[in-house]
């Protein structure tokens, strides 16, 4: 039995290192993704967009191994919101690579002669989004809810800079095609920074629940501040 115990914990620890460098990719692959796009690298956005195969794959590996250590070890309590949580957040990490995938190819698309407002909304936008990612990656690693908690707050701060920015790109309506065109690729850039800082409180929200037990989005406002 403590033989079955130490393979258990051994394979949960191999669990939680593998969502964290898939954690730790995702991350590399955003941050590096919004500086091509501020540098308008086409070609090493083009490499970055290859690389999201290897997210696929680590979410399918992530997966597989949630549901090995189900079936053999049924594990409860801490443990399985563990495993629980472990599957979540590698599904929310493929979903926010498919948006840095959509950024790599705007990248292709953008114009010298974006406003500069829109250069600079993108580039908060993406900083706090990056931060974002950041936070609950290293919650998760570090069990650490209070910092997962931190990953709401920046949130706020990312959706007042969106819902202003996103209705006014969404209103205008240019007579020039090309322009026109330009202009709803922009809404569709911060629509996507917009998906991955959602994806990053998904991954909050379930090291909230691994740790303390509870969804968060079921807590009180009391609970909220005091647990963790």
């Amino acid at each position: 039995m403590e033989h079955q115990h130490k393979k258990f914990e051994q394979e949960l620890s191999d669990l939680r290192e593998k969502v964290g460098h898939m954690g730790g990719l995702a991350l590399e692959q955003l941050t590096r993704a919004l500086r091509d796009l501020t540098d308008h690298d086409v070609g090493n956005a083009r490499s970055l967009i290859e690389r999201d195969a290897s997210l696929n794959r680590m979410d399918v590996e992530i997966e597989e191994r949630c549901l090995q250590l189900l079936a053999l070890h049924q594990p409860v309590a801490a443990d399985l919101r563990t495993v629980a949580a472990a599957m979540k957040i590698s599904t929310e990490l493929e979903r926010a690579g498919d948006r840095v995938v959509n950024i790599c190819e705007a990248i292709h698309d953008r114009e010298d002669d974006d406003s500069a407002a829109a250069h600079a909304e993108i580039a908060e936008m993406g900083a706090l989004a990056t931060a974002m990612l950041a936070d609950s990656v290293a919650a998760f690693a570090q069990r650490d809810a209070a910092m997962a908690r931190r990953v709401f707050a920046t949130d706020k701060q990312f959706d007042a800079i969106y819902g202003a920015a996103f209705p006014r790109v969404v209103a205008i309506r240019s007579a020039d095609a090309a322009k026109a065109a330009q202009e709803a690729k922009l809404a569709f850039l911060l629509r996507d920074l917009n998906e991955i800082s959602e994806h990053a409180t998904n991954i909050a929200e379930a090291v909230i629940f691994m740790v303390v037990g509870k969804d968060p989005t079921h807590m009180d406002l009391h609970e909220r501040r005091s647990n963790g």
